[in-house]
């Protein structure tokens, strides 16, 4: 018997119209930010001004485990004391829901609308973390123009004081959409697996990086689904390659994750493998992942917070 918390997949081949206000269930509590409590248990104060660090997590391609790998980074990072609010970015093709479990009432959609404030919509996604859902199968997300985007982005701003780390899982490609999310974090993670399919259309997010930001972002890859780490390393190390010699930028290695059975599992189970199965390879990866981003293997990253990032994106619109 599913749990009250499952996602009724029959739900998400509606048409848009079955989507409208108030047509989808809740099952997953709203999160009440006026009263939000770390993971150190400090209360978070909206009088208290915070930088947040901005991470966009992008793919040149589907299919290459880029969501799944958001979800199960966030409960890593939050693992670490800090609290974690991740955006799911795939407008029109959102399915961040899907993997945690939940069954949001409103989405950006919602706020496109006018119906909701963007504090109205965070959830809980997986303890210690919380989640903005973007909306499945609705046109109007995936083709919104610039005056709307940069509304929806100029809301984020007042979401900063309220975490530590903020996650954009943006859509595969180099769409409007997408872009506009990745050329402003403070940092962009690029996942490929070891297909060349994959190699060739990560590189494409990287070379559009070079070309359209007026400043070249912290760039690092991430290779999913590989079967021994010296893959990892080989698939990157020829990314990082072809970057310098071609493009003339520096891109780093955020790691590896091995292929794993119980990955497809936890999807299966809608439920994050970092927190399902949290001894099993796929799950030490991410660890290790998280660990050498956050600076326990070596130097953390400047943070410019989500402030800084709106201002990057409507500065070119």
């Amino acid at each position: 018997m599913r749990t009250a918390t499952a996602v009724n997949l029959d739900e998400r081949l509606r048409s848009s119209e079955d989507l409208r206000v108030g047509a989808i269930p809740v099952d997953a509590p709203r999160v009440d930010l006026t009263n939000v409590t770390r993971l150190d248990q400090t209360p978070v104060k909206r009088a208290v001004p915070r930088t947040c660090r901005t991470i966009a997590i992008t793919s040149g391609k589907g299919g290459v485990g880029k969501s799944n790998l958001v979800a199960n980074l966030a409960i890593g990072i939050s693992r670490l004391g800090k609290s974690v609010l991740v955006l799911d970015a795939d407008l029109g093709m959102a399915n961040l829901d899907v993997l945690f479990g939940v069954r949001p009432q409103h989405t950006l959609y919602h706020v496109i609308k006018g119906v909701k404030d963007l504090l109205d919509i965070i959830i809980s996604g997986a303890p210690g973390v919380k989640f903005i859902a973007g909306g499945s199968g609705m046109r109007e997300l995936a083709d919104l123009d610039a005056q709307q985007r940069s509304r929806i982005l100029q809301k984020l701003e007042s979401i900063e004081s309220y975490t530590d780390v903020f996650l954009i899982d943006t859509g595969a490609g180099l769409s409007s959409n997408v872009m506009s999310f990745v050329r402003s974090a403070d940092e962009v993670l690029v996942v490929t697996t070891p297909e060349p399919t994959a190699m060739a259309d990560a590189y494409g997010v990287i070379k559009a990086l070079h070309t359209e930001s007026e400043t070249f972002p912290q760039v690092s890859i991430i290779v999913n689904k590989v079967k021994k780490p010296e893959e990892g390393s080989l698939v990157a190390g020829r990314m990082i390659k072809v970057a310098k010699q071609f493009l003339d930028v520096d891109v780093t290695y955020a790691g590896y994750v091995l292929e794993d059975r119980n990955v497809i599992r936890s999807v299966r189970a809608q439920k994050p493998f970092m927190n399902l199965y949290p001894h099993t390879q796929a799950s030490a990866c991410v660890s290790n992942i998280v660990a050498r981003l956050f600076g326990v293997h070596g130097k953390s990253t400047k943070k410019t917070g989500i402030s800084s990032m709106v201002r990057r994106i409507i500065g070119r619109s």
